[in-house]
């Protein structure tokens, strides 16, 4: 098998291919393979981040909670 830069192969004991490793600033071109694949899952953060509220409705929650305090 020929060795391509970039992408690596390791076997367990009984020479049965176990792990793959490719180097995306190498081969950038399958980052989108491995997205259709659903191999590359997004972080915590990114997950969170989506799910964040935006700045306006921050600033009115903010506003809302604030008058509710002032009025006490």
């Amino acid at each position: 098998m020929a060795r391509i830069a970039g992408v690596k192969t390791t076997k367990n004991a009984r020479g049965k291919l176990t792990h793959v490793t490719i180097d995306v600033r190498k081969h950038p071109q399958a980052i989108g393979t491995l997205k259709e694949m659903g191999l590359l899952n997004k972080s915590q953060f990114e997950k969170e981040c989506e799910e964040a509220i935006s700045l306006e409705e921050a600033r009115t929650l903010a506003i809302k909670n604030l008058r509710e305090i002032w009025k006490k």
